[in-house]
């Protein structure tokens, strides 16, 4: 049997403002990389960061990614977009620490940007009381739990606020990502990243 030796570059460090994927144990692979990438293509700085002192985290159908950084690396005065993916209700991904809550609180708080996608909003930014009296989408079967949050549920398939963007769940997650960078880097890139990548 062949031995395979993995190297993992040491944790990731930010000078300055960047932006940061959360990702839990269960989080899903496609709401989380994709994003990713078309950030990245945008030119926008996107580190990755487990919720946990461990960089490897399983997502959902079993994929392991090895984060940029643990939680423990995070500075919260370096967040310029938070942005959840989605996870099933019993996953860590969409059940937060007390600690990683307060860092969410106090980054809205402060007008910062974050984005959620599938059952993020409704179980992550609900329970801190960022979707309150907001309109936000999510994914339809959780639509009574965003209510419950006090979020106004939205059928589309992507809601923009000024600081929020909320969308609904695997197949949305392109559209997702490009009103991020719409949001980030303005209309044009947008354009030339949907005709890049044969985005109608």
């Amino acid at each position: 049997m062949t031995k395979i030796s993995i190297s993992i570059p040491a944790s990731a460090k930010t000078s300055g403002k960047a932006n940061f994927v959360m990702l839990g144990t269960g989080f899903d692979e496609i709401e989380a990389l994709a994003p990713i990438d078309v950030m990245r293509r945008a030119g926008m700085e996107v580190l990755t960061v487990s919720m946990t002192e461990s960089r490897l985290v399983r997502g959902a159908t079993g994929n392991y990614v090895v984060a940029d950084m643990c939680i423990s690396d995070l500075n919260p005065a370096h967040i310029d977009w938070l942005i959840f993916p989605g996870a099933d209700r019993t996953e860590e991904a969409v059940n937060l620490s007390e600690g990683l809550q307060n860092i969410v609180k106090e980054h809205w708080n402060k007008g910062g940007n974050i984005a959620a996608i599938c059952a993020a909003p409704a179980l992550v930014l609900g329970p801190v009381g960022i979707i309150n009296g907001t309109e936000a989408t999510g994914y339809p079967f959780l639509k009574e739990d965003l209510k419950k949050a006090g979020g106004i549920y939205s059928e589309e398939s992507v809601v923009v606020g000024e600081h929020l963007i909320t969308s609904k769940g695997p197949g949305t997650t392109l559209e997702f990502a490009l009103a991020i960078v719409r949001k980030a880097k303005g209309i044009e890139t947008e354009k030339a990243l949907r005709e890049g990548m044969v985005i109608s």
